[in-house]
């Protein structure tokens, strides 16, 4: 921690000994990358990986303020149905002395009068608090909706990245899992695509974080261009994200990630002003699919693999699961060095 210059508290502590101790794959995995970058580990970084990796804060802020604006909702509501009760009885009495009033033998012009006075009085009253309760109850009905409302806007931030907007690391997890119970249910493929920016690093030292963060939003408004329907882009991690494709094949996944590859080499980082053109960014992709029964983890690693391989043959490329298998074989079979992915590659 203090090489990395971490200030010490517990939750940093917290943070550092998991990834010492090798027990969160994940982590490890997010915090090697942004080493390899030299990203500083200051307070909001080390705050937003604690949050990621440990903390249900943001989901407990939001189900705090949903809850307590609820409760006075219902507050409201019960205070004025408590006053309404007061009023009904108080109607109730009127109704039974104007009928006892006419059961009465001795009634006369004037306590007739009188009664129907009573009664008219109380009707009006009773009509008056009856239309303040069905306002109440109206206003009450918009705000419970409006309260509704914000609590799906706050669920769709939660499951955001905020530098990019799209599906963030929480997100990516639910739809990989949902994706692969469906695809066990439906008997349909489903692919896992993991990418990562190349040479990121040289971004960040050349031109500052600022072009960074402006690489890492044209790749994740690239991931939005490409897909459709029910496919998935997430920011996984750093200069990594990742698309889920349900329904695809391996081969159709990678020719997927081909045509998202060469999109991307196509566009320019410019300047904020635009003018000014910076340099060009690309990706290398790991593609896999899912074996039905395995936990995500291993469909994860098998991807993760995938892009390692992509990155070590030369980067700007597609690699597949199947590729390294292919390497493997090639490798038992005396070959001098493994096949790379040159055939997909823009050259």
């Amino acid at each position: 921690m203090a090489e990395l210059g971490v200030v010490s508290h517990p939750d940093n502590f917290q943070l550092f000994f998991t990834y010492v101790a090798h027990t969160n794959f994940d982590l490890c995995r997010t915090i090697d990358i942004l080493r390899s970058n030299h990203r500083e580990f200051d307070e909001a970084q080390c705050e937003e990986l604690h949050t990621r990796f440990f903390s249900d804060k943001r989901e407990n802020e939001i189900i705090e303020r949903i809850s307590n604006d609820l409760r006075a909702q219902l507050g409201s509501i019960l205070d004025t149905v408590n006053k309404v009760g007061v009023d009904t009885r108080k109607y109730k009495k009127a109704l039974d002395h104007f009928c006892s009033y006419v059961g009465d033998k001795n009634r006369n012009l004037s306590n007739l009068e009188q009664a129907l006075h009573t009664l008219l009085g109380a009707t009006r009253e009773m009509e008056g608090v009856n239309r303040n309760l069905e306002s109440r109850l109206t206003n009450s009905s918009s705000e419970i909706n409006r309260l509704r409302e914000d609590m799906e806007n706050l669920k769709r931030e939660a499951m955001t990245d905020g530098l990019t907007g799209i599906a963030n690391r929480k997100a990516f997890d639910m739809q990989l899992r949902g994706g692969m119970m469906h695809a066990m249910e439906d008997g349909q493929p489903l692919c896992l695509l993991l990418l990562d920016i190349d040479h990121f690093k040289k971004f960040n030292d050349t031109y500052g974080h600022q072009v960074g963060d402006q690489v890492i939003r044209l790749m994740a408004e690239s991931l939005k261009r490409n897909i459709k329907g029910q496919d998935t882009a997430a920011r996984y991690g750093g200069e990594e994200f990742a698309i889920i494709l349900p329904s695809t094949s391996l081969g159709n996944a990678v020719l997927f990630g081909n045509k998202l590859r060469q999109y991307i080499e196509s566009h320019k980082v410019v300047t904020k002003s635009g003018k000014t053109i910076i340099s060009k960014a690309t990706a290398s992709i790991g593609v896999a699919e899912f074996r039905p029964g395995e936990p995500a983890a291993k469909l994860i690693e098998r991807a993760d693999r995938a892009l390692y391989f992509a990155k070590e043959n030369g980067r700007n490329q597609v690699a597949s699961e199947q590729q390294i298998e292919q390497s493997k074989t090639a490798g038992k079979r005396g070959d001098l060095k493994p096949p790379s992915s040159r055939g997909i590659a823009a050259e």
